[in-house]
């Protein structure tokens, strides 16, 4: 693929991340039938104060944790120049330290928007567990594969061999959800969007290359679960998608990794990767709808080449100049292999 194709993938994979992310906060861990009921359809950033975490805060725009990991990978592939995973272990412990603590409906307290597998593994990395031991054995959340396109367009540009590429994906994983479903979800995404952006897409050729991908990797792995696999089945048995055949094969919620790819390469495919279609059916599916759409998101940025049409609300997103900046210097160091 030519540079300029990747440099503008580069320039906006941060920011659409973040509108993604921004787009499915305030409705997050609603069902579609509540959406439905409250919104009718989403199409456009809304107030997050109906998010329980966020109430009367933030305007539109505003957006979680799954900008602010994106931003810890993008920001230590920039300034280290490779994948440092002790740099990522030290980035993420500066964002859990800048991350304000809520309380949640059963009195736990916890570090705003982040899953419980990331927090743990980031106090063990804190009380000075080395980043390769500190991962949960039983992480099967989507908390790697929400924050991996950084990691994914940095060792598309670079040609990475795919050596490298998988063991870069399970030693990120491992830092945060030591379970190998886990790592075969993030090394199967990190497959789908390296075809995205490498690829003229085809929606039957991406649909067999993600599904042989999970059966490859679950062989590798030895994940004997085959979760993967058979979440991401029911792609192969439909050709046209829609909401109700996204919910009526998955749970509507896409918490639990498998799920979450199920959600996103459904709404993904829905709309052939048009970037707004996408991201709202990604966001009006419900369940953790932050993380969803935002992944949707970036498959959307890597699919056009980064020509797709930015909703009119695009730059709305918080701090968008400083997404912007860091997206762009990620891609500049990138390239400059």
């Amino acid at each position: 693929m030519a540079d300029s194709a990747l440099e503008r993938i580069g320039r906006e994979l941060v920011p659409a991340v973040a509108y993604g992310d921004a787009a499915g906060l305030p409705v997050e861990t609603r069902s579609h039938q509540a959406i439905g009921a409250v919104y009718g359809h989403i199409d456009s950033l809304i107030p997050t104060n109906e998010n329980p975490f966020y109430v009367g805060e933030f305007a539109p725009g505003t957006w979680s944790d799954d900008t602010q990991l994106t931003l810890v990978i993008a920001r230590s592939l920039a300034r280290a120049g490779a994948f440092e995973l002790r740099d990522i272990a030290n980035l993420h412990a500066e964002a859990y330290f800048e991350t304000p603590q809520v309380v949640k409906p059963n009195k736990q307290i916890v570090k705003r928007g982040w899953g419980g597998s990331t927090t743990r593994s980031v106090e063990r990395f804190l009380d000075g567990v080395p980043p390769e031991a500190c991962g949960e054995k039983e992480g099967k959340g989507n908390g790697v594969v929400m924050k991996l396109a950084p990691l994914a367009y940095w060792h598309t540009v670079r040609r990475t061999g795919e050596p490298e590429v998988y063991r870069d994906c399970d030693r990120l994983t491992a830092f945060t959800h030591n379970n190998p479903t886990a790592k075969v979800a993030t090394r199967v995404h990190h497959d789908a969007l390296r075809y995205l952006m490498t690829s003229d897409y085809n929606q039957e050729e991406f649909v067999q290359q993600v599904l042989a991908s999970a059966k490859r990797h679950e062989e590798w792995l030895g994940d004997t679960s085959r979760d993967i696999s058979s979440e991401l089945l029911f792609l192969n048995e439909h050709f046209y998608f829609d909401t109700q055949t996204i919910l009526d094969n998955t749970d509507g919620k896409g918490f639990f990794v498998p799920q979450t790819l199920a959600m996103a390469y459904g709404a993904f495919l829905a709309h052939d990767g048009e970037f707004a279609p996408s991201v709202y059916e990604a966001v009006n599916l419900g369940g953790d709808t932050d993380s969803t759409a935002s992944i949707v998101a970036a498959m959307s940025v890597m699919k056009t080449k980064g020509q797709f049409v930015k909703p009119a609300d695009y730059e709305q997103t918080a701090l968008h100049k400083m997404l912007h900046d860091t997206s762009r210097e990620l891609a500049i160091r990138a390239l400059a292999a």
